[in-house]
């Protein structure tokens, strides 16, 4: 133990020399609060009992380090770095492979690490899977759902791997984590009736065209803003979706890649959605010609813009979509929403889960099912006809058989969340006691 005295603006304080893990030799200051004259003998003393409580909290960790099935080469320099900024580290050497939008939220990610693993001073080293499900617990306690859990892991996961592959760390502390369920997603939608005062209430709004196509085809907010010219074919009635915009920190991204390869697709032109754009496109020619040189004509492809030709922000699509709301007295939803209420309207009409699927370019059946086979009551009918029949009783209707039956599903679906039924069963039997 090496200790020395030293003294600053008439203070004495203790240094202690020492070497970690790396063998690289540091120094840790004390403040003994003790004056300059008179008082080093008394400050070396209380410099020693502060060395030794600091070497006890430092030998903490490498005796837990020391525990772990050390292999015969650990890159100790590396492996003492902080835990979140070993994993900031890798995050930087990704940022070629990842979109702006990704890279940009996966860096908020690593401010959330450095909350946690920071606080609790841990090194790479440290890091077992105790800690990460201390992180996941205290998350949870925080109101963290399951999804943003595991959207963690897409940097926990492949960094702990890679640390493991380069000998950082004596084990994956990952592979002893338990897989993070998943939660039942919590929509919102608005039936055939709501939406159709929707429409209404739209018409005329500076923003008409982007809020129809959200509406129409449940497009997702960067795909809306994406929608090109050339992506709509009025010969052939036909609207493509290849395209996307996204602003991360104020930097516009234009993009051909979506989020995933079954984004991209080609859907039938709806005459509603022909007719406002055929109205739209003539009015961008006006607005063209009254602007002059000052309207923006870097984005002359792009079907929705301002007045003065500038792109519409994506920020600014969901500002306006809830000034609206709360102007015409509508029910609040989110934008992303209207996508759902998309979606929850074909499944009332009883259009098959399939065709929803590719209608919304989900990537497999399995996202199209987990969000709204709970309110798939066609194929809840058909099930029900199928043991019914099978014992030689009557069938139920398979399907509605005009609007009005088609306005009471939806409103029982929309009753059945409002009173927090997951259930079919369950929403029944309570409304038998009703």
């Amino acid at each position: 133990m090496t200790i020395s005295i030293c003294s600053k603006k008439g203070l004495l304080y203790g240094v202690y020399t020492y070497h970690d893990e790396a063998g690289c030799k540091k120094q840790k200051w004390f403040a003994t609060g003790l004056k300059e004259r008179g008082n080093k003998k008394e400050a070396k003393l209380i410099t020693e009992q502060m060395a030794i409580q600091f070497e006890k909290e430092r030998q903490n960790p490498r005796r837990k380090y020391e525990r772990r099935a050390k292999p015969d080469a650990v890159d100790k320099k590396q492996a003492s770095m902080l835990f979140s900024v070993y994993c900031d580290k890798y995050l930087e050497a990704q940022k070629d492979r990842l979109s702006p939008s990704v890279f940009s939220v996966y860096k908020h990610y690593i401010k959330v690490f450095k909350e946690f693993f920071d606080a609790r001073k841990l090194r790479l080293l440290d890091v077992t899977d105790k800690e990460l499900k201390e992180f996941y617990a205290e998350r949870r306690k925080q109101g963290i759902k399951n999804l943003t859990l595991k959207h963690y892991n897409c940097i926990l996961r492949p960094a702990l791997r890679k640390a493991y592959k380069d000998k950082l760390i004596p084990d994956n502390p990952f592979e002893f984590l338990e897989p993070i369920g998943k939660e039942r997603s919590n929509i919102s939608f608005y039936d055939k009736n709501e939406m159709q005062k929707f429409f209404e209430a739209i018409k005329g709004h500076p923003l008409e065209v982007p809020f129809a196509l959200a509406a129409y085809y449940g497009f997702r907010r960067s795909e809306v803003l994406g929608l090109r010219w050339s992506a709509v074919d009025f010969e052939h009635k036909l609207i493509s979706v290849n395209h996307k915009v996204l602003v991360v920190e104020k930097e516009v991204y234009l993009s051909d890649t979506l989020k995933t390869k079954t984004s991209n697709r080609t859907l039938p032109l709806i005459a509603p959605v022909e007719e406002l754009l055929l109205r739209h496109r003539k009015k961008i020619e006006e607005n063209k010609a009254y602007y002059g040189n000052t309207y923006d004509m870097r984005y002359t492809d792009y079907v929705c813009v301002m007045e003065n030709g500038k792109l519409v922000y994506p920020d600014h699509m969901s500002k306006k979509f809830q000034d609206l709301l709360k102007e015409k007295g509508f029910r609040h939803i989110r934008l992303h929403d209207l996508r759902h209420s998309c979606a929850s309207n074909m499944l009332a009409a009883g259009v098959p889960m399939k065709e929803i699927q590719d209608w919304l370019g989900h990537a497999d059946f399995g996202t199209t099912a987990n969000v709204y086979s709970h309110l798939d009551f066609t194929a809840k009918l058909k099930a029900a006809n199928t043991i019914t029949a099978a014992y030689g009783g009557n069938k139920s209707p398979e399907k509605p058989k005009d609007d009005t039956s088609i306005d009471a599903l939806t409103n029982a679906l929309k009753e059945m969340k409002e009173l927090g039924f997951d259930s079919l069963e369950d929403y029944l039997a309570y409304k038998k006691k009703q």
